[in-house]
């Protein structure tokens, strides 16, 4: 924006903001001494005031108006302060720990809090500098305040005021930079904190945008940051910097367009949306978000966002898609009627804010039930809803009294010996006994792995000769594997084939097996079968594997990326290893996971232990 803006001081911000500059809310909850107070949270909040000045803390989002990213600071400390009162940190500690280390626990959530948006202003939210003369100046927080700016001979730079420009980067790489502002804190609240690694570690994953690593701290900054999201996105802006259409009304008037003109069906098998006795309309999610980018593409509006997360996240924020009762945005539900049965993940809204006060949706001639996440049903009938869970026919192989086919694997072995077969029936074939399941074991480094294939290399040859593993799965065209990204196209690869059903799963040849706890991949086999479509050498599976371990996707068994599984037929069992993924990575959104494949099992208890 063009508009010239006056450059303030920490008060004259807090007066206009409406915000009490003694912050006596923050005082009471935080605890500390008066004195302590003004050191370690007053100051920083001045000076942090100062170099925000009047910045939003969106362009059309939420606190999109004048000194929005200010607001909305204070607003996030507050509410996780008041949601740290209900932790006892660290958590499972003695009453002695807990004790000591409350007040520093306070401070690391007030600090995630101050610092987890500060790389707005270094990234998609700049304020550029108006000289004197009228020329603008690049400036970024490591500048220092617009108040106090100086040359590089240290004399006071003369400013008019500074104008608000917002420029497009990365999702969330903001998050990157929000350390680099790490001396906005005292020095003394900084030594604090790295006298405890342990705290340390929680708040750096939290600022850094790691959430499976940020713990408590990031559990709790998180609630504050969506409850005051959330908050400002219920009433109306008084004015926005920009004049950009927010995501949101596009989305609304494209969804309620759909579902006026029934380009959305509704109640009906294979459709996507489900009307319940309440008037609460579920749409499945993953299709929904995809329909949604997809046309907001083709209408040429590609600055909104392409991943379907921050789509159901933006529809949760402003409250269109309702929340379940641990604040998440997806609902599990069963749809069952008297022809069909399925499961799906979805988006729950209101219907009658989205449809005219004069069209009613009627409820569905059927039940919907609100399932447990992760849970199964078994469905009544199949339709394009339950992905078959073999690729291809096992006509050889015996199946048991519940009309399941029986499946098999066969281990490498922990020991790196020649493989022997398993069957799940003794009247499997001789001629499956190549079939082999590789394995890959890790040393007590953390990241480096050591992957051994032995007789299982034999598995290349099987899956040359399996026609759907080598014809059927997509190819990512020009693919470069020096490429920074190579890891996420493999797990894109992935994602599509087990979707799309052209990787096979729980198949004599398969080398992805879904098991109670997540998806289970066998390596270095799939790494390598992805190598080898790609033209690549299968040499480079270690490195793979050592990229994919890096987007930190899959689930860690003791500190190591494999995990041991066993392999059980009638009167035998062999353990295999491999790595295992959330169901949530593949199976996002709006397809049922598939059902586990009965012979593995983490634990066999009895005699075989792990």
């Amino acid at each position: 924006m063009s508009q010239l803006l006056p450059i303030l001081n920490a008060a004259k911000l807090f007066e206009l903001c409406k915000i009490d500059s003694h912050f006596s809310e923050l005082r009471t909850i935080a605890g500390f001494d008066a004195a302590i107070f003004n050191v370690l949270i007053g100051e920083p909040l001045n000076d942090y005031a100062e170099l925000v000045q009047l910045a939003p803390a969106s362009e059309a989002h939420h606190h999109s108006g004048p000194g929005g990213l200010l607001k909305h600071t204070l607003d996030v400390a507050t509410l996780a302060l008041k949601k740290r009162k209900g932790y006892q940190l660290p958590l499972g500690g003695s009453l002695t720990d807990i004790g000591k280390q409350r007040l520093l626990w306070t401070y690391a959530v007030f600090v995630g809090c101050l610092l987890h948006d500060i790389g707005k202003l270094s990234a998609n939210t700049r304020l550029i500098a108006i000289h004197k003369s009228g020329k603008e100046l690049s400036w970024t927080p490591s500048s220092g305040p617009l108040t106090t700016l100086v040359d590089k001979d240290n004399v006071r730079v003369p400013l008019q005021g500074y104008r608000i420009e917002f420029r497009k980067t990365p999702y969330r790489y903001h998050e990157h930079l929000a350390l680099i502002h790490w001396n906005l804190l005292p020095r003394s609240g900084r030594a604090w904190l790295i006298e405890a690694p342990h705290i340390m570690a929680e708040l750096t994953a939290w600022l850094w945008g790691d959430k499976f690593e940020s713990g408590t701290i990031g559990q709790i900054i998180e609630y504050a940051d969506r409850e005051s999201t959330a908050k400002n996105l219920q009433v109306p802006p008084d004015h926005r910097f920009s004049n950009v259409i927010p995501a949101i009304e596009r989305y609304l008037k494209l969804l309620r367009q759909w579902i006026q003109d029934g380009a959305i069906r509704i109640n009906t098998n294979g459709g996507m949306g489900w009307v319940d006795e309440h008037g609460h309309l579920y749409l499945v999610c993953r299709s929904l978000a995809e329909k949604l980018i997809q046309e907001c593409n083709s209408l040429g509006l590609k600055n909104l966002p392409q991943d379907p997360v921050r789509v159901y996240d933006i529809l949760q924020e402003h409250g269109y898609a309702l929340s379940t009762d641990d604040g998440k945005a997806i609902w599990t539900i069963a749809v069952e009627t008297e022809t069909y049965h399925h499961q799906f993940t979805c988006l729950k809204f209101e219907s009658r804010r989205l449809i005219p006060s004069s069209r009613e949706l009627k409820p569905l001639d059927g039940v919907i039930r609100i399932q447990e996440p992760g849970s199964q049903e078994p469905a009544k009938s199949v339709t394009e809803s339950a992905p078959q869970e073999n690729g291809q026919p096992l006509q050889s192989m015996a199946t048991e009294g519940d009309g399941e086919t029986a499946e098999y694997i066969q281990d490498a072995g922990s020991d790196q010996e020649t493989a022997s077969t398993i069957s799940t029936q003794d009247t499997i074939n001789e001629a499956t006994d190549s079939t082999v399941l590789e394995t890959e074991s890790s040393t007590g480094n953390d990241e480096v792995i050591q992957e051994t294939a032995t007789a299982s290399d034999t598995v290349a040859d099987t899956q040359e000769n399996a026609g759907p593993v080598k014809t059927s799965v997509s190819i990512i065209k020009n693919l470069e594997f020096e490429a920074p990204d190579t890891a996420q196209k493999f797990l894109s690869w992935l994602q599509r084939g087990l979707l799309e059903k052209t990787i096979l799963i729980n198949n004599p040849v398969a080398e992805v097996h879904i098991v109670e706890e997540g998806i289970l991949l066998l390596a270095p086999a799939i790494f390598k079968t992805f190598l080898r479509l790609h033209d690549i050498p299968e040499e480079k599976h270690k490195n793979l594997s050592r990229r994919f371990a890096n987007l930190r996707k899959n689930i860690r068994f003791n500190d190591l990326n494999i995990h041991p599984y066993w392999v059980s037929s009638t009167n035998r069992a062999t353990k295999i290893n491999g790595w295992l993924l959330p169901f949530n990575v593949i199976y996002e959104n709006d397809y049922p996971i598939p059902k586990p494949n009965k012979y593995i099992k983490k634990n066999l208890g009895g005699d075989h232990g792990q």
